[in-house]
């Protein structure tokens, strides 16, 4: 697996340099990823150790730590991993974020040894589609995460209405790309493996170490990245919806129907929790 994880290394390596100005420095990427950290403000509280995997550039690490939260920014990526940090550098109050280099799929090869459980395990925009051993990291999850903790996975779902409304109206097979589970992505020219996992697969990998909390559809009445021109070209109408997304978002079935979809699990020791 790690020979096949480093196609992907290198494509996010060449990506990192405009991946802020392409998407997280966008009004449509600002808004998705708020509707992400909305969704995750009820699990978080001030001193909580976190782990963001596929950290990317840091965004959401960053974020986390200026609400008080403990760090591990972990990437496959270096290019990544050296924006994050820098990023970190500049931070000020009573968070933190350290990086670490982590392949998803070999972590057979570089299982860190932490001092202690996460209270919060993150993994946002994709990290997870690039995962080809979904048990395999469920296990790894199981051994991270505290008892009473929370693990929140937002991965490109199987079915996505913007993206098929958009392909299949132009009269391209491309917007079935999805619905077949498995292909390949073109990023910063280079082509890497994905998988677009169902909500029912996800479950079925965790089901028997977590019990799921909560499903929200992030991108149900927004565009995909690619689509943000569309935003660009008409504001007013997409910040009409972006207001309607988290309503939108807890309903079945538009919450499958959504770009990405974010997942809540908790470990099954766990007693009560959200729904």
């Amino acid at each position: 697996m790690a020979e096949a994880a480093k196609p992907a290394a290198m494509a996010f390596d060449a990506a990192a340099g405009d991946y802020d100005s392409s998407f997280s420095g966008t009004l449509g990427g600002q808004w998705l990823r708020d509707a992400v950290w909305q969704r995750l403000r009820p699990y978080m509280r001030p001193g909580m150790q976190v782990l963001d995997l596929g950290c990317g550039t840091g965004e959401d690490a960053l974020w986390l730590a200026q609400n008080g939260c403990h760090v591990v920014a972990a990437d496959n990526s270096p290019a990544m991993l050296t924006i994050a940090a820098d990023k970190a550098k500049a931070l000020t109050g009573s968070g933190h974020v350290s990086t670490l280099a982590l392949d998803l799929n070999a972590l057979q090869d570089s299982d860190p040894q932490w001092r202690e459980r996460f209270s919060l395990i993150l993994s946002n925009f994709g990290a997870l589609n690039c995962v080809q051993d979904l048990r395999a990291l469920v296990q790894q999850l199981s051994a991270w995460i505290r008892p009473d903790g929370v693990v929140a996975l937002t991965f490109m779902g199987r079915f996505c209405a913007w993206e098929s409304a958009y392909f299949l109206s132009r009269g391209d097979r491309a917007g079935l790309r999805r619905w077949r589970g498995r292909t390949q992505a073109r990023v910063a020219g280079r082509h890497i493996d994905v998988r677009y996992w169902s909500v029912g697969e996800i479950k079925r990998a965790f089901g028997p170490s977590f019990r799921v909390v909560a499903v929200h559809g992030i991108g149900v009445l927004l565009p995909p990245s690619y689509l943000f021109r569309l935003v660009d070209r008409r504001p007013r109408l997409f910040a009409k919806l972006a207001r309607h997304e988290r309503w939108a978002s807890r309903l079945w079935p538009l919450s499958r129907m959504a770009d990405h979809v974010l997942i809540v699990v908790t470990p099954r020791s766990r007693a009560g929790g959200r729904s």
